[in-house]
């Protein structure tokens, strides 16, 4: 009986506390409001503008971007957001505001051009976002800058100003780390094949070795031999050979899924290696299986239909990138003393 009475009273006293807690924080951020909008315009001292060009690696750009932003007052958050020429997108945030959620703000929706745009949400959330401000980063759509604060209009047009200085600055900053990325691409880029070339197999073997075992997942990798190519380049041309090349480098890719790296071999025209991270080996036999079919499908040009050897290797415990290379290496030698056109793997007897 006690009890109930007591819940009783209990029930309307938390009523009102949580009432007259919504209204204390309604009233501090409404002071907050008036504060921000009686203090001095804000300004980002020319170290920190500096700062975002010092660099030509482009998640240091744009972090630094982001670290320069924070001179605006009344920032509960921040996104940066841009495109590359090959349609890759590279996105970074901070604070309130999570990548997955960070909107890519173009604009007006008629494509016009504009210097900045503010943006609000009524929410009944207390700690939601309810006002942004979002300014372009270059004249040729590589990307937006944007802050988003808890107070509602919570930006100014010094803000616009301040954030299109940072916007400036970086817009030059990322299209050099751009040009990095590009000159790094083609490096490690196979030029005739299209796919990733023997530099890039030597830097990126060790990651998903150590990727594999570190999340103890199995690993495959095949190497890829195409039979007898030496006698189209003697029986037609060079041109002939690299037009079979090209097509090749097409279908191993039409064949693999996301997360597969196919790469050429620079010490030979044809020898090809594939990683299979997150592949056993009976998975690894029926993507060869596929390329198989692939390549026989249908001729290459003049050079008519072609084959394959292979050779396939499950990573071990205490295999290195030398030891795994040289098994595959291995392998594909047995396929083809064994007649060509097929595949060999490390549990053939």
């Amino acid at each position: 009986m006690l009890v109930a009475f007591w819940l009783a009273l209990r029930r309307p006293v938390d009523a009102r506390i949580a009432t007259a807690l919504d209204r204390v924080d309604e009233r501090l951020i409404g002071l907050t409001e008036r504060i921000e909008a009686a203090a001095p315009a804000p300004s980002v001292g020319p170290s920190s503008l500096d700062m975002i060009g010092s660099t030509i690696d482009l998640d240091e750009v744009l972090g630094r971007a982001l670290a320069a932003v924070g001179a605006l007052p009344a920032v509960d958050g921040s996104s940066i957001r841009v495109n590359r020429a090959n349609g890759e997108v590279s996105v970074a945030t901070q604070g309130r505001v999570r990548p997955e959620d960070a909107p890519f703000l173009t604009g007006p929706p008629d494509g016009a051009p504009f210097k900045a745009g503010v943006m609000s949400w009524d929410t009944e959330e207390t700690h939601a976002l309810r006002s942004g401000l979002v300014v372009p980063i270059g004249p040729d759509g590589t990307g937006t800058l944007a802050v988003y604060s808890r107070i509602a209009n919570a930006f100014t047009q010094d803000s616009a100003a301040l954030l299109t200085a940072i916007a400036r600055h970086a817009g030059p900053a990322i299209q050099n780390a751009f040009r990095l990325l590009d000159v790094q691409n083609l490096a490690a880029t196979d030029t005739r094949t299209g796919l990733r070339s023997a530099l890039a197999f030597a830097d990126e073997l060790p990651r998903e070795i150590n990727a594999a075992r570190r999340h103890g997942r199995p690993l495959c990798m095949i190497q890829v031999d195409l039979d007898d190519f030496g006698l189209i380049n003697r029986t037609f041309s060079q041109e002939t050979g690299d037009a079979v090349l090209a097509e090749f480098g097409e279908r191993v890719r039409a064949t693999m899924r996301w997360g597969d790296t196919a790469y050429r071999n620079s010490g030979g025209a044809d020898e090809f290696f594939v990683i299979l991270p997150d592949t056993t080996r009976a998975l690894a036999k029926r993507f060869y299986g596929r390329l198989a079919f692939e390549i026989a499908e249908e001729p290459f040009g003049e050079a008519g239909t072609l084959t394959m050897s292979g050779g396939l290797a499950e990573l071990r415990a205490d295999d290195t990138v030398e030891s795994l290379t040289a098994r595959t290496g291995a392998l594909v030698t047995r396929a083809k003393q064994a007649g060509k056109n097929q595949l060999a793997d490390d549990r053939t007897p």
